[in-house]
């Protein structure tokens, strides 16, 4: 477990850790994944309740998501960008997985992002939530998107010819993606109630189009369209707790 913890935290976020660690840990430790982002999670909300002291809920759940990208310097957002300029460029499948690879954001990537930011912002107005909840639901985010990243990871096939890092989850044991499932339901309801339940299996079912829908454009999926599907799953879970 702890190896997985800190190749996770090495490969998901800039918090330093000076030790080596196989790669391989990365799909082995999937198990754990749930359990990293809870963690990390637990991180963002802590600034959330100091700023929550002084200043309004909105200004604090903003400060939450900055801490967030500080701390993962935008990994999920950037591969969000990458992949709608991907494949909703209207290309082959060669140029679509050509285009993920560019560094460059072209205006599909840009207007993703300006959706998920105005959404994710706007969100907490329509949550109605306690106090204490706005705290969990910041904390349970990111587990709940790595608990979402673990359910592409089903016999997964990876969508380039040449290998990438996204190779590294393919093999993926899907007791272990079963077992990464756990911890978000728990927490959910626990945290939630039925809405909790309710707004994670939205997640679930949304994991199926999302892959259904990937799948139909490169025939697998890459990095960038796993990690891509890490923010999708945190405005799901959100629009879930809205019903």
């Amino acid at each position: 477990m702890i190896s997985s913890l800190i190749i996770f935290t090495q490969f998901f976020s800039r918090i330093p850790i000076h030790k080596e660690v196989d790669y391989h840990y990365l799909s082995k430790g999937i198990r754990w994944i749930s359990l990293f982002g809870l963690l990390l999670g637990g991180i963002s909300a802590g600034v959330f309740m100091l700023v929550r002291v002084f200043f309004p809920l909105p200004i604090a759940w903003v400060v939450a998501l900055i801490t967030d990208i500080l701390l993962t310097s935008g990994f999920h957002l950037d591969a969000l960008a990458d992949m709608a300029d991907g494949l909703f460029s209207s290309r082959t499948k060669e140029k679509m997985l050509e285009i993920m690879k560019d560094s460059r954001v072209g205006s599909n990537g840009v207007i993703a992002l300006i959706l998920y930011i105005v959404v994710y912002v706007m969100s907490i107005h329509y949550v109605a939530l306690s106090d204490w909840q706005y705290i969990a639901l910041v904390a349970v985010l990111s587990m709940i998107g790595k608990g979402a990243l673990a359910l592409q990871l089903v016999n997964m096939v990876y969508a380039r010819s040449q290998s990438g890092l996204g190779h590294v989850f393919c093999g993926t044991k899907t007791q272990d993606i079963m077992y990464a499932q756990i911890l978000p339901i728990c927490v959910s309801g626990a945290c939630f109630g039925w809405k909790g339940l309710l707004a994670y299996g939205l997640v679930c079912i949304s994991a199926l189009g999302y892959r259904k829908f990937v799948y139909s454009k490169i025939q697998g999926h890459t990095g960038d369209t796993l990690g891509a599907f890490v923010e999708i799953a945190h405005i799901v879970f959100m629009l879930g707790l809205m019903i």
